[in-house]
């Protein structure tokens, strides 16, 4: 068996940030390459993240998309500390930022594990749903700046449109009955769930709220598993993000995982309990379009 490959969260980060910034200075892999004297296929091993990352052949990149010293010396610092595991965002102030991250990470996973105690997961939730919980985090934001960040969830949602990719979406029953929005905001995603749990690759179930303890309360991640390489694990609470990839702490997040399935419902049975949640307590025909 091949030795899997050691690529860190950071590592991600920058070469994630380098094939935007060519991309965002119109020129090509193929370009770059002529230009700083380099071959295509390194400018794609160092974009892809299938290179060590170091100072000597990014700072050349950086200076030729003509980056800003103070974002320069931010992506410098990442390269510098590529090979160490583990990685804390602290307090990112903007949301933006915050959800760039995690987008930046997700590229080039293969199967996705949400838990979740109090909300549908971001990979499954509905346009108005995600404007109704921005809206209410980020109350000094403008309609258009709710509105990109929006677009910003939703645009993760694309990685489900792969057939390779596989989700595992774990919630509490609490996701279910916490009002976000309001009543047709909820039955809209209620039913939303119920759709794309019935899309291929994507598995929904729900732990109920009368099991009592369980390893869920320790609080809410997003596992993320890549071909031929190491699993990380995102963790956030108050604008403090948190990335996993030590070994023992990913399969301690494993083992919570495994204890938490234990107490959850059946595939079936959670579409069953979200279709009679979302006629319960939203299903007004009267006022749901």
């Amino acid at each position: 068996m091949p030795a899997i490959q050691s690529i860190s969260a950071r590592s991600r980060k920058v070469a994630a940030e380098l094939r935007r910034l060519r991309e965002a200075a119109g020129m090509t892999g193929a370009r770059v390459a002529e230009v700083l004297g380099m071959s295509a296929s390194k400018i794609s091993r160092i974009e892809t993240g299938h290179r060590g990352l170091c100072v000597d052949d990014v700072a050349p990149l950086l200076g030729l998309y003509r980056v800003p010293e103070r974002r320069r010396a931010e992506i410098l610092s990442l390269v510098r500390k590529s090979e160490e595991r583990g990685w804390l965002v602290a307090s990112v102030p903007q949301l933006r930022d915050r959800w760039q991250h995690l987008l930046d990470l997700e590229m080039g996973a293969t199967r996705f594990v949400n838990y979740e105690l109090c909300l549908i997961p971001g990979l499954l939730q509905t346009p108005e749903y995600t404007t109704a919980l921005v809206t209410a985090a980020q109350l000094a934001l403008s309609a258009v700046e709710v509105q990109n960040l929006v677009v910003i969830r939703m645009s993760r949602q694309v990685r489900l449109r792969n057939p390779r990719v596989q989700l595992l979406a774990v919630l509490d029953e609490m996701a279910l009955q916490r009002m976000v929005g309001d009543r047709e905001v909820m039955y809209r995603q209620l039913l939303h769930l119920v759709e794309c749990a019935g899309r291929a690759g994507i598995i929904v179930r729900v732990v109920p709220s009368g099991v009592g303890q369980h390893a869920g309360w320790r609080g809410p991640f997003l596992l993320m598993d890549y071909p031929g390489e190491p699993s990380i694990v995102a963790l956030e609470v108050q604008g403090v993000a948190v990335f996993l990839e030590e070994p023992d702490d990913v399969a301690d997040i494993r083992l919570s995982l495994a204890n938490i399935l234990e107490h959850a419902l059946s595939p079936d049975d959670s579409l069953d309990l979200i279709s009679r949640t979302a006629e319960k307590l939203y299903g007004n025909p009267d006022s749901v379009r």
